[in-house]
């Protein structure tokens, strides 16, 4: 198998299990770590088109992406205003958690 064909395949796989990641609502961590992996499927994205005689197109829309990607993973793992605010909303879940708990049926 060629350099160009790994790539593709990851490239493939990789933006599959990314996706399902995401739409999964797993939760923040998980969707933030599947901008990550978007993230390098964009990046073998473009070393893929970069191959190819033709790839400019892929390779804009990529690089692009890319972008797009790492402010998912900005938003989902290391803005420090987003961590506060998740922890909050951990925070209210427990206590509503609690109250629920101690209601009766």
């Amino acid at each position: 198998m060629t350099t160009a064909e790994l790539l593709e395949w990851y490239a493939t796989i990789s933006g599959i299990v990314a996706a399902i990641m995401i739409a999964g609502d797993f939760g923040r961590r998980v969707t933030g770590f599947g901008f990550i992996l978007f993230c390098t499927m964009n990046i073998a994205w473009i070393l893929w088109a970069q191959s190819q005689e033709d790839g400019g197109g892929l390779t804009w829309q990529n690089a692009i992406l890319l972008g797009v990607n790492a402010v998912g993973i900005w938003q989902y793992l290391l803005s420090p205003k987003n961590r506060r605010k998740m922890k909050a909303v951990k925070e209210a879940v427990k206590e509503f958690e609690a109250r629920e708990a101690e209601r009766p049926a």
